[in-house]
């Protein structure tokens, strides 16, 4: 018996040995390991279409955090801009009203000085009308009559106004 070359009998009864193996791995594991080998196949599937589905909305989700980031940031000028001209227009009613109080506090002023020399030149025509019917009165030694008395304090009164 030669080692390389088998016997008929060897032959036949490996390949029946083999036949009944395949035969019973067909019945007994091949639906298993088939069956297993499609839920992996079904379950990769699953993963990349998840994978795809995740990449897409995240896509989606980068969008649309870019779109708010835009957004907010229009707003945030759109908020500044309306700031600014609420500034300004709240400065300017200020600088208005400054003004407006200034002017009035400057035609009280005005008002209060020309009352204020009014009445000093009332004062002082009333000194002098006494002073003029007291050097009269020394002058004359004598009573005058009202009608006297406002001639003098009236020609009096005209020479004052002359001399300002």
């Amino acid at each position: 018996m030669d080692l390389m070359t088998p016997e008929s009998g060897t032959i036949v009864w490996t390949t029946i040995t083999f036949v009944a193996l395949v035969f019973a791995l067909y019945k007994i594991a091949w639906k298993p390991i088939l069956s297993m080998l499609e839920e992996r196949e079904q379950k990769i599937r699953e993963s990349l279409q998840a994978a795809d589905k995740a990449r897409a909305e995240a896509e989606q989700s980068s969008e649309e955090r870019l779109r708010i980031v835009r957004e907010a940031k229009n707003e945030a000028q759109k908020l500044l801009a309306e700031a600014r001209r609420s500034a300004e227009k709240m400065s300017d009613d200020m600088m208005r009203k400054a003004q407006g109080e200034a002017e009035l506090l400057l035609a009280r002023a005005k008002s209060e000085i020309e009352a204020s020399r009014d009445n000093v030149l009332q004062q002082m025509r009333d000194l002098a009308v006494e002073l003029s019917m007291a050097a009269t009165e020394k002058l004359i030694r004598k009573d005058l009559s009202r009608e006297e008395h406002q001639r003098i304090i009236q020609e009096s009164m005209e020479k004052m106004e002359k001399l300002y």
